[in-house]
C-alpha cells in the first residue's frame, strides 16, 4: 500500500510539474471551486477575507486570469446586491467587493451599493476617541476592525479619489493604535474596553479580560496583528508616494515589523 501511495504521489508531482501548477494554484482553485463557490457567498468577515485575496489575485494576474477572478467577484456580489450593508465592521468588510467592481466595471449598481455601505458605516457606534466599535452592545476596539473596515475604505478611495475615505482609514488606525499598541514590541493587543465597565467576556472568552489599568486584553494576538499588517501593507502598496497618508501608514507598518525577527 505504501508503495502505491508513493507511486501515486510521484506521478501526481510530475503532472503538476509539467503543467507548472504550484500549491498556490491548487489552493486558489480549491478556495473558489470547492470551499466557497461564488454562488455560496455570504456577507461575513470570513468570506470577505477570501474575497480580498481574490481581488489581490486579480491585480497581479495576466489578462486571461483576471477575467476569471472578476467573474467570481461579480457573481458573489450580484448574489448579495440587495442585501449588502455596513451595519457593523464585519459587514463592512464585504463592501470591498462592491467598491472594487464599481472601479473596475464602472457599473452604477455597484457604486450605489458601495455608497450605501458607507452610509451604514457612519452609523456604527464609536468609542469616545472616535474609534469604530467592533461590537454594538459594548463599545470595544479590536485589532480585527482595522482589516474589516480598512479594505473597504481603501477601495472606496481608489474608486473615488476622495481622501475622506483614506483619512478615515488613517484615523481608525491611529485611534486603535493608541489603545492597543504595546510600547515595547510595537505590536497590538487584541481589544480595549471603551466602556470601562468590563461587561463583556466575549472578546477573549475570559471574564475580567479588561480588568487592568489600561482596560485591554492581555494577549498580543498573532492573527489580530496579521489583520492590521495586511491592511497596512496593501494600502501602502496601493497609494502614491506623494500622499502624506501613505507616509503615516508606512510608519505604523514599520513599527509593527521591526521587532518580528527577534520574536
Amino acid at each position: 500500500m505504501k508503495f502505491y501511495l508513493f507511486l501515486f504521489c510521484l506521478v501526481l508531482s510530475q503532472i503538476l510539474s509539467a503543467q507548472q501548477i504550484t500549491w498556490v494554484d491548487s489552493l486558489d482553485h480549491y478556495s473558489r471551486k470547492v470551499f466557497l463557490p461564488a454562488d455560496k457567498y455570504h456577507w461575513t468577515w470570513q468570506n470577505a477575507a477570501l474575497l480580498n485575496t481574490i481581488k489581490v489575485q486579480y491585480e497581479i494576474s495576466s489578462d486571461e486570469k483576471k477575467n476569471e477572478y472578476l467573474a467570481y467577484i461579480r457573481k458573489a456580489m450580484d448574489r448579495k446586491l440587495k442585501r449588502a450593508n455596513g451595519k457593523n465592521p464585519n459587514a463592512v468588510a464585504s463592501g470591498l467587493g462592491m467598491a472594487f467592481l464599481a472601479r473596475v466595471t464602472g457599473e452604477e449598481k455597484y457604486k450605489k451599493a458601495a455608497n450605501k455601505i458607507f452610509e451604514d458605516y457612519k452609523k456604527i457606534p464609536k468609542t469616545d476617541n472616535g474609534g469604530v466599535s467592533h461590537l454594538k452592545t459594548f463599545k470595544e476596539l479590536w485589532d480585527d476592525t482595522i482589516f474589516m473596515v480598512g479594505c473597504y475604505l481603501r477601495e472606496m478611495y481608489l474608486l473615488t479619489g476622495d481622501e475622506k475615505y483614506l483619512n478615515e482609514l488613517v484615523h481608525q488606525v491611529a485611534v486603535h493604535r493608541a489603545k492597543l499598541k504595546d510600547d515595547h514590541w510595537g505590536l497590538w493587543y487584541h481589544g480595549w474596553d471603551g466602556d470601562d465597565k468590563n461587561r463583556s467576556n466575549f472578546i477573549c472568552g475570559q471574564k475580567g479580560w479588561s480588568n487592568n489599568s489600561k482596560n485591554r486584553s492581555g494577549e498580543i494576538w498573532g492573527r489580530g496583528n496579521g489583520w492590521v499588517i495586511v491592511t497596512l501593507a496593501e494600502t501602502v502598496s496601493a497609494l502614491p508616494d506623494s500622499l502624506p497618508q501613505r507616509a503615516k501608514l508606512a510608519t505604523y507598518l514599520r513599527e509593527m515589523l521591526v521587532h518580528l525577527p527577534s520574536l
